[in-house]
């Protein structure tokens, strides 16, 4: 076996494999010898008739991809193991030559995306000084009461903030349309749930009260209804009022926060709460913003076919997401005012600034010689357990298929770490 191996542009390898003459040989016997078991000719047993009979039986395109498959496993780990190509993706492979006597296989294989950093440390993108007001405690207090609100029926108007139970029979242009019916709905009058305008005419009106809605569709909105008048018939069966509970030590046990029992401990926890959030935020920003300044430093390749995968990832997650709001791509596109080329030049762009911050987190990771072993896996399968009040035991066989892709986290979290804690 001769291998040619050239380096393309766009961190691709291609490699021309020549097997020789014997080898092909052999692989065509082995392949015939395989097939030939499961040839019947009349008077034989079935694969036990000479070969001379068998011959015409064999299909010479199934044997040939038979003897081909046979040699290719053994052809690329030479290509990986002895040419030392390291492969980010799977092969293309083609034939270039093909007879009775003649085998000649080329390998197109998509490298690791390339970098050459510049400067990464020492450089002066500004952190934010990150601070809780006592106003921002009182408001999470205040959303935590909400939460835990009870209702209540009143027999006074709607107020924005109450919740109702209604029926109501959508049409345009006289002509009910799907999804406009419903009996015995809940709705949250304020939630911004329903149409504009919708909500809004609820308030004022009392239980027993049936009457008309008037709303106009958003432009952005489904293709048959977009810019369409619609009137929703609106039979009103309750109103109900949100009633608070009582902040208090017993209302702060209840809620069942750990080392958390009285008010004061309550404000204490959401303050360290938000505080937390805000670093990791204000971390992230600053982050963003570090990774496009290394950028300007660097020369960094990232392949199209990784860039493709990576995008066709991202529309596969989105489409998910979109099925479970009831939407297909078309419908939500149409929602939110967006053409499929607009939105795939989207995917594209965050998909290529991902892949940027990962490859540059990876070569920060090789050139300062991070390394992820078992002592850092048990501390994150430590910290995991105590956050998720679980057994490490427990945690470990969890995550036992997706060790890799754990190490592979942790790896760029501790370059993420390096990066932030040796710039300004």
């Amino acid at each position: 076996m001769e291998r040619k191996l050239q380096k393309l542009e766009h961190c691709q390898t291609e490699v021309v494999v020549t097997f020789s003459k014997e080898e092909w040989s052999k692989a065509q016997t082995k392949a015939f010898n395989r097939l030939k078991e499961n040839v019947t000719v009349p008077g034989f047993r079935k694969g036990h008739a000479p070969d001379n009979l068998v011959k015409d039986k064999i299909d010479q395109g199934r044997l040939y991809n038979d003897a081909i498959d046979s040699l290719l496993p053994t052809a690329y780990q030479a290509i990986v193991m002895e040419d030392k190509v390291e492969p980010f993706a799977r092969p293309q492979i083609t034939i270039d030559k093909l007879s009775s006597e003649e085998l000649v296989v080329k390998f197109l294989i998509t490298t690791a995306p390339e970098v050459k950093l510049g400067q990464y440390t020492n450089l002066n993108i500004g952190k934010t000084e990150i601070s809780v007001s006592d106003e921002e405690v009182d408001k999470e207090i205040n959303h935590l009461l909400d939460e835990n609100a009870t209702l209540k029926t009143k027999d006074g108007e709607v107020s924005e903030g109450d919740t109702v139970i209604m029926d109501f029979e959508g049409s345009v242009d006289g002509e009910k349309f799907e999804g406009g019916t419903a009996s015995n709905y809940e709705l949250a009058v304020g939630s911004h749930y329903f149409i504009p305008g919708f909500e809004e005419q609820l308030v004022g009106h009392k239980s027993g009260d049936e009457f008309d809605v008037n709303v106009t569709f958003p432009e952005q909105y489904v293709e048959n209804l977009k810019g369409k008048p619609a009137v929703f018939k609106v039979n009103l069966h309750e109103v109900k009022c949100k009633v608070l509970p009582k902040l208090d030590d017993e209302f702060v046990k209840d809620l069942n926060i750990a080392n958390v029992e009285t008010v004061e401990q309550l404000k204490q926890f959401k303050k360290n709460e938000l505080l937390n959030n805000k670093k990791r935020e204000a971390k992230r920003d600053y982050l963003n913003k570090l990774f496009l300044e290394i950028e300007k430093n660097s020369t960094i390749d990232i392949p199209d076919a990784i860039v493709e995968s990576e995008v066709e990832a991202r529309k596969k997650d989105a489409e998910q997401r979109m099925a479970q709001s009831g939407f297909d791509l078309k419908q939500y596109l149409s929602v939110v005012g967006q053409s499929e080329e607009q939105f795939m030049e989207t995917l594209r762009n965050d998909a290529v600034k991902n892949l940027n911050a990962v490859t540059i987190l990876r070569e920060v990771a090789k050139t300062q010689e991070i390394v992820i072993g078992e002592k850092e896996l048990d501390f994150e399968y430590a910290r995991m357990a105590e956050q998720y009040k679980m057994k490490i035991e427990d945690v470990k066989k969890a995550l036992e298929s997706q060790q890799e892709q754990l190490k592979t986290q942790i790896l760029l979290g501790q370059a993420e770490d390096y990066l932030y804690n040796n710039n300004n």
